[in-house]
């Protein structure tokens, strides 16, 4: 049996809530929730060095991963979505906007298909 493959990556610029590591824990269980995941592992966050200040958040989901890298210096943050499930994009996408977006952020999409 083939198991299908379901990747989107998302990048904000100017974004809000980028430096707060327990808001990004709840982000990325809201997230999960969402899209309809469960989370068997984690989530957990650790600081950036100090020459490249941040936070990043790993949650292993029932079919694979979500993670999340913030970058205080450049205000970004970077959302990946990785399942074994298909999932809505758009409501991923909406609570990404939800939790970083301010009226200037700029998001770039990819979507990474396994044809």
């Amino acid at each position: 049996m083939r198991v299908g493959r379901y990747h989107h990556i998302f990048d904000f610029r100017n974004c809000q809530n980028i430096n707060d590591p327990k808001a990004i824990l709840k982000f990325i269980r809201e997230l999960a929730k969402a899209i309809n995941m469960k989370i068997i592992g984690g989530p957990i966050i650790t600081e950036g060095a100090p020459n490249n200040p941040g936070w990043s958040a790993v949650a292993i989901i029932d079919f694979s991963h979500i993670s999340v890298h913030t970058f205080t210096q450049s205000n970004e943050a970077l959302i990946d979505i990785f399942s074994c499930r298909e999932y809505n994009k758009d409501k991923a996408l909406k609570v990404c906007q939800n939790f970083f977006a301010t009226q200037k952020t700029e998001i770039r999409y990819r979507e990474v298909w396994w044809g």
